[in-house]
């Protein structure tokens, strides 16, 4: 047996006192009272017992980035006045930065798609590749569509990700990351991504900009180092082109995929992202060894439901008497 306190244990036995102090008048009333303190002590204490039925885990994570790279990743409404794409490029640098020994691979599309890096462990490498993307230049530009990615990212994924007795493929994760800002303006509607959920354990389609929309400063010529804003022609007049997050088709998207959506407006969001997709990976639910092995198993659970029956118990008892006016 081993335990594993969330709170540390001097501080907790204050907390006990203090709840125990404040004595309830009737004798079963301060029983139960005790009874809830020494509850609410055990299920801090975390206390673990050993057994043969904790799940085996793989740590063998294999994690594909799919980057939009049009224009509009360029849309300079990301936490504030930021470039969606730099704010891209620092996310996806934390979540190599947290799932750390896995490999990676980096998809991008704007008019065409291709896969800039093959799954490796080389971080550097895909920095590189993701550093680099600067959305097409004006020159060149077609307009945007997430459907011009289906075709590569579903050969990509179908040569990755083996059915067959190749075991060891079998027990690696797949995560998949999509980011866009789900804009298409080529007038075609977003197709079925529905068949690629096969091929995925997790992930998120991440979502960038804002429903105000963000103004763009782009290469004239891809050889260029200098930008221009972006602005179209109207009724004889000269406007600025604003680009606006598009969440119905980026929801859709990840509905087809079976992974969630994030709106990520800042920083900050892509840790939530993390911490969910962690908490997922360590509870077992994207592995398909299906083995078990020694190890300890959690009891808290058992204390809790004890507790929820007192305190449900206390409700009633106090709701009953408070009606009678006592």
């Amino acid at each position: 047996m081993t335990i594993n306190p969330l709170i540390p244990i001097p501080i907790m036995l204050i907390i006990v006192a203090l709840v125990i102090v404040m004595k309830r008048k009737g004798a079963w009333n301060f029983i139960r009272q005790i009874i809830i303190a020494l509850l609410l002590f055990l299920i801090n204490l975390r206390i673990m017992i050993p057994t043969g039925e904790v799940p085996v885990l793989t740590n063998d994570i294999d994690i594909l980035f799919v980057v939009d790279n049009t224009i509009s990743m360029l849309a300079e409404d990301h936490n504030g006045d930021g470039r969606r794409m730099d704010g891209a490029r620092q996310d996806i640098s934390k979540i190599m930065d947290e799932f750390s020994g896995s490999r990676f691979a980096v998809i991008s599309f704007n008019d065409t798609a291709n896969v800039l890096v093959p799954y490796t462990t080389e971080k550097e490498n895909v920095m590189q590749a993701v550093n680099s993307l600067e959305g097409r230049s004006m020159t060149y530009a077609k307009g945007s569509s997430i459907n011009v990615v289906y075709n590569t990212l579903r050969d990509y994924l179908e040569g990755s990700v083996k059915y067959d007795d190749d075991e060891e493929d079998d027990e690696r994760i797949h995560l998949l990351f999509f980011i866009s800002d789900g804009e298409m303006n080529t007038g075609d509607k977003i197709k079925s991504f529905d068949r690629l959920a096969e091929y995925i354990d997790g992930g998120a389609v991440l979502g960038y900009g804002t429903k105000r929309g963000g103004e763009m400063h782009v290469k004239l010529y891809s050889a260029s180092n200098e930008t221009q804003l972006l602005t179209y022609s109207s009724n004889g007049r000269t406007e600025t082109a604003i680009s606006k997050i598009d969440e119905k088709t980026l929801q859709k998207l990840a509905e087809d995929m079976e992974i969630d959506y994030y709106h990520v407006v800042s920083g900050e969001t892509i840790w939530d992202v993390i911490d969910d997709l962690q908490a997922k990976i360590t509870s077992g639910e994207m592995s398909e060894k299906g083995e078990t092995g020694a190890g300890y198993a959690e009891t808290y659970y058992y204390f809790a439901a004890v507790l929820f029956v007192f305190l449900i118990y206390d409700l009633i008892y106090y709701g009953i008497k408070m009606g009678r006016g006592q």
